[in-house]
């Protein structure tokens, strides 16, 4: 698999897509002899995964994580489907709470790379990656942005630890238990690190060959039109909270990507679920409040969060 045979792949009608996920699907359930589940998150495409998942196997269970940090649009909907659709849905929960994620590991801010090179780069000084992120040992990775390297000097910590303890562990723990292997709706197109984790794996079903994680990912050749041109053409429901504005779910408060202009989560938190706003912005990390972290965050770009932007001519 290579990148062209990717973008070949993405090209394709949204009906070949169907058929090729629905291919997977079957494939994945029939190898592991229906010792499977779909790790839904209440999101668009998480929905589009599951009708999917109903049409090869329509008693299909779906898990979801109640991570303490979700739209209350999506728990609503994920308990409407389980509890008014009869869809088999278990929720699970994580052992912490985000205020003491963020407490002992930091806040998830910029960008997951980014987090993690931040972290390394504060507390691992002497470490390859720490090195590498600086700029001060050659490699082909990703170096640490100049805009960005000052944050290093803050009192306050940046991590990568939150999707970890809040959804990865809690899935792992799941999976291990129950012996049971989980269906995903990841795709290629989200990330730079999707992109790249499909093309080596060079197929949707990984089976644990090689110490790899067995799990399948039927949406991978997907693209964000596909979703919504499925959504449309099978007149499914989804989350109200995109009805409202939202361009993605994901955590709540999740601190990936505010930085940039087109972003409207934290704007659409403040307006809707403004007491929950608040409460979040109050979390800390080293005595330091979010608030406080996202505001020199988001100052980097000249931006402002929802309730501290200076009023205009217009207001």
């Amino acid at each position: 698999m290579d990148l062209k045979e990717l973008r070949e792949r993405q090209s394709w009608t949204l009906r070949q897509k169907i058929d090729h996920s629905l291919g997977v699907i079957d494939q994945f359930v029939s190898r592991l002899n229906g010792q499977v589940y779909v790790g839904f998150s209440g999101g668009k495409d998480s929905t589009v995964l599951l009708d999917l998942c109903r049409i090869v196997k329509p008693d299909i269970k779906a898990v979801f994580c109640n991570t303490g940090n979700e739209y209350p649009d999506i728990v609503r909907f994920v308990r409407e489907l389980k509890n008014t659709e009869g869809y088999d849905i278990e929720i699970i929960y994580p052992t912490l709470k985000p205020a003491q994620v963020f407490e002992k590991y930091g806040f998830p801010l910029i960008g997951k790379e980014l987090s993690e090179k931040l972290y390394y780069c504060k507390h691992h000084k002497e470490s390859m990656r720490a090195k590498i992120a600086m700029g001060l040992e050659p490699s082909k990775w990703y170096i640490l942005p100049k805009k960005w390297k000052h944050f290093i000097n803050y009192k306050f910590d940046i991590n990568n630890t939150c999707c970890k303890k809040l959804k990865k562990e809690p899935f792992a723990i799941y999976d291990r238990k129950n012996k049971v292997f989980p269906i995903l709706g990841i795709m290629a197109c989200e990330s730079r690190q999707r992109q790249a984790t499909y093309i080596t794996q060079g197929s949707c079903n990984v089976f644990g060959e090689n110490g790899k994680i067995t799990k399948s990912l039927p949406l991978s050749i997907w693209l964000e039109d596909d979703i919504w041109a499925y959504i449309r053409d099978r007149g499914l429901k989804i989350a109200d909270i995109y009805h409202k504005g939202a361009k993605r779910t994901g955590c709540m408060f999740c601190g990936y990507g505010c930085q940039f202009k087109d972003d409207n989560r934290l704007q659409l938190c403040y307006e809707l679920y403004p007491k929950m706003y608040n409460h979040f912005m109050n979390y800390t990390n080293n005595g330091v409040t979010y608030r406080e972290a996202m505001r020199k965050v988001l100052a980097v770009n000249g931006l402002f969060l929802p309730d501290e932007k200076p009023k205009t001519l217009f207001d």
